[in-house]
Formats: C-alpha cells, structure tokens, sequence
C-alpha cells in the first residue's frame, strides 16, 4: 500500500522564475477564489465557509468478473441477500453493459467515463497514460479524501491506476502460482477488512472510496460453505482451478474442430462460433456451481461493508454505486471459460445499482441499455462538476429525476482479445479487428473484423444468444445491420484519438520467475 497522491500532482513546470502548476482552467479559478475569499474573510476577522453541491461521500464499488445473471436482485436463484437488499434501497439498471470485458480496460472506462479508444488502454498490462483524467482526481481537486482497497494485481499502481487516490491499498496476500492463480491478489474478507480499518480510522469531511473484490474471477475456489452450496452432489469437484478450466475449454474446441487453440492468442474461427451448441461437458455445471458460490461468498463481505458503512454514518450521506467491470463465459458460447475474447452477454453485461443518500427514490428499475461510462458524468452531475473533455458517456441523473425521462441511446463496447501480433499491429487501435458490439433497445450487434463475422441478437426473444439473426437474415434484419454499420461507423470515428500507452510486462515476469524458482523450465513467451 501506498500513500500520497499520483493523478495530476508529477505535472509540474518551472517558467521563469515562478512555478506553472499544469492544472485544469477550472482548478485556477477555485484557487483564485478561495485567495479572494481568505483575503476577504481576514479583513473581516472571521473566516467564509467553503459551500459544496452534492453527497457528501462517494463509494464506488466494483466486482470483478461477475455476472449479471447472478444477482439475486436480478431474478438469479443464486444466493446474495447482502446485495438483494442493497438494490432495494437503491436504482437498479437492469441492461448495463461494459465498456470492454477485460480488468484494466474496464476500470480505466469506469473511472475516466470514456471508452477504451479513447483512454487509451486496449487489454491488461498496459499503462494509463497520465493525460486522462480519473474520478479520482476530480475528486481530491473538491476537496475529498480518495482511498483505493484493490483485489487484484491487474489494476495494481504500477499500471498508472493509482491516479487521484491519497490511499491506494495494493497489498495481495495470495501469489501467482502456475496450477491456480493467474495474478496476485486477495479474498473478499481481506478487502473488506481494509475497508472498515480505513473509515474506523479516519473521519474526513468528504471521502471517495473505490472499492474492488475480485473473488468470482478463476480459479473458482470459494471456502466453506459456500463450496458445496451449489453442488449437485458429495463427488462434484471441490475447486475448479486454471488448468481444469483450461483443459473444459479444450474439450469444447477440439469436439467442434477437432483439435485444441489458443484463442487468447490467435482468435476464434468461425467453425468454434458457429459450432458452440451451449450444452455443458464433463465438469462444466460443477465449474459453473462453484463460481456461483464465490459470489455467494462475496456477498456475505459485501454485508459487512454496507454494515461497517451505516455504522460509521457514512451510508446516508454517500452516493453509493455498484457495478462489474464484465462477467464469464462458461460453456455457453465459443469463448469457452474465457472473458474479452467475444462480446455476448455472459460477458458484457454487469450490474450497475446506485444508491442515492438516504436511499432516495428506491425501488426504480430502469430498463433501457445503459454503459459503465456513464458513472463518471452521473457522478460529476450529483456533485455540480464540470465534465472532462474526454468524456463520452452521459449522465443517469434522469433516472431518479421524474420531470426529465432517461432517453434511449446506442451503447457500444469492444472486445480486448486476441493479442496475436497480426491482429493488433498496424492498425490505428489496438483493438480495432477484435469484436465491437451495439446495443439499441432490445437489439444488440458484434462485429468482428479480423474474421469478418457479424451477428444479430434479438435479446428480447432470445436472451440467450443462440439464433443469430445474420445467419438466414429477413429484410428487417438486413435493414437493422445497415443502421448498426452506420452506427458503429460513426462512434468510432467521434472518439478522441487513443492515448499513449506502452505494455508493462510485470506480471508476466513476475510469473516467469517464480515458476523458474519452483523449478520449472520455463521460457519468455510460456502460456
């Protein structure tokens, strides 16, 4: 863990013999007006309060791989009465999607309110260009306390994730290994505790907390009971791990193609596609049980945070939002046990509930399509902020407000994987050839360059993605395609140009060299 802010603060300047601190127009003139004012209030020997628009707290939650489907609030048989009575009290969005199904892209799209192309950061392992302005940021120049309590190494502060935040607690207490865990990282209970410690011991007037578990991410080995919880039986496998995942994913493939591929690497083809029945193998529903008991487990710690919450008064006064950076494909779809490799909804779309100080308006259900990237403008909306330039979502305010509707819009994302260097090399985006997806009311659209593949959800009547409506399209069908190629066509040309970022390959070596002091022999470019 680390203390002392990042964000802005390394932009400094010297010009002549006084120092230019390269902050917004905004900031200048808050500095300017706050002089005046202590100036002011010296001359009449008293002091001028500073006045603030807004909750006097906000707490922005996010659970990394986690289901949409698996919220109890959601309709899911799941188990997860912390969250389920936490959606009662607040805006539930029914139809959220991600701005890209990978940790790091995610978070960025999260915390900047802008897509992928724009801040910059296609996948894990890169680095957030210090250009972008975090929620983080905006918040301390307002005066609030920032503190970041992460579960995992991919947004950990050598990423640049720490921008903005005066605590960024990165501590993980469970290391890579090569049979279980693909990055460092910590439970539920270790992220929770740090939490509570943090607000026990500090009492600012105005606090930001992000608050990240990561505990429904592989491998899925929740302790008990939640084990068993949904097992169907005394022999089903105790703990699905990275090689059994692994070895589910290769069933599928080679049961459609006839051999195993490294589709992290090297993409899907449209055999796999097309191929994918949706029908479980082997182990599957045991793999699948034991994930829904890791966010049964995540939400009796998601309980005692609302609980440490209330208890300290902070609850009533915040603007609380919970939401997902993207969930799971299981067997489902060709993207087998994977996530940003395809945008279907096992893996884009994500809770999103906002609870408003007080637990205003609770109870709302708002159905249309909604985006990640809209939390950042909400948030600036609710605290009377200036929204940054890069901004491309839009505020939700207008769901709890009755005097203006939330109008529909298309929402877009785009898919992280493949990395093969032909696939991300020599285009204007990293991620340009990988999947992108539109949503419009209940029809959703992915197009995927490097295979030439485009696909047509009717997600009304088939919420489960199996009749793509391109496959024997209808002139309707013909017609909805042309209005998304547009569509798609033109958000992607309105975006800024992508940020700077460079690979930072940390965990991989990091990873390398732990298994090569295990004994294992193993080389640079060892999946």
């Amino acid at each position: 863990m680390h203390d002392g802010r990042r964000g802005r603060q390394p932009r400094f300047g010297l010009l002549g013999s006084g120092i230019v601190v390269e902050r917004s127009r905004k900031l200048a003139c808050v500095l300017f007006a706050a002089l005046a004012i202590s100036i002011a209030a010296s001359g009449c020997g008293g002091s001028a309060p500073r006045t603030f628009e807004g909750p006097r707290h906000v707490i922005l939650i996010s659970l990394d791989t986690t289901r949409a489907d698996h919220m109890g609030f959601l309709g899911s048989k799941v188990r997860t009465p912390n969250l389920d009575r936490f959606a009662n009290e607040a805006v539930v969005f029914t139809d959220a999607m991600t701005a890209a199904p990978t940790t790091l892209a995610a978070h960025t799209s999260i915390l900047t309110g802008s897509h992928p192309q724009s801040h910059g950061v296609p996948r894990n392992g890169f680095v957030v260009n210090d250009d972008n302005v975090m929620l983080a940021e905006l918040l301390a120049d307002e005066g609030f306390h920032t503190a970041a309590f992460l579960g995992s190494f991919a947004l950990d502060s050598r990423f640049g994730f720490d921008q903005g935040f005066d605590v960024f607690d990165d501590d993980f207490d469970i290391q890579v290994d090569r049979d279980s865990y693909d990055q460092n990282q910590r439970r539920a209970a270790s992220v929770t505790d740090a939490v509570l410690e943090e607000i026990g011991g500090s009492s600012p007037d105005r606090r930001f907390l992000f608050v990240h578990y990561f505990d429904p991410h592989s491998p899925y080995d929740p302790p008990e009971p939640y084990r068993g919880m949904y097992a169907a039986g005394p022999n089903a496998p105790k703990r699905a791990a990275l090689p059994e995942l692994g070895a589910s994913a290769a069933a599928h493939q080679k049961a459609i193609s006839g051999s195993p591929r490294s589709v992290f690497r090297h993409g899907l083809t449209r055999e796999l596609l097309h191929g994918a029945t949706g029908e479980p193998r082997g182990d599957d529903e045991a793999f699948a049980a034991l994930y829904a008991g890791e966010v049964s487990y995540l939400d009796e710690h998601l309980g005692r945070l609302f609980d440490g919450l209330d208890e300290a008064g902070i609850l009533d006064d915040a603007l609380v939002i919970l939401t997902a950076d993207h969930g799971e494909t299981f067997y489902e779809h060709a993207d087998f046990w994977n996530h940003g490799l395809w945008a279907y909804q096992t893996t884009v779309h994500v809770p999103l509930v906002v609870r408003l100080p007080g637990a205003a308006s609770a109870g709302k259900r708002i159905e249309l399509p909604v985006s990640t990237v809209d939390i950042v403008p909400t948030v600036c909306e609710m605290l009377g902020l200036e929204l940054p330039d890069r901004v491309q979502g839009r505020s939700l305010t207008a769901a709890w407000d009755d005097a203006r509707p939330l109008e529909p819009r298309t929402v877009y994302c785009e898919a992280t994987q493949p990395v093969a260097p032909e696939i991300e090399s020599g285009v204007s985006w990293t991620n340009l050839s990988k999947p992108k997806a539109l949503r419009r009311g209940s029809m959703k659209y992915i197009f995927a360059r490097y295979l030439g593949v485009e696909q047509l959800f009717d997600l009304a009547a088939d919420p489960d993605e199996r009749v793509d409506l391109l496959r024997d399209p209808t002139p309707d069908a013909i017609a909805t395609r042309e209005e998304f190629r547009k569509e798609i066509v033109r958000i992607t040309s309105e975006m800024p140009a992508p940020l700077p970022s460079s690979f930072n390959p940390a965990q991989e070596r990091e990873v390398i060299e732990r298994l090569r002091r295990l004994g294992y022999e193993v080389g640079d470019e060892d999946e």
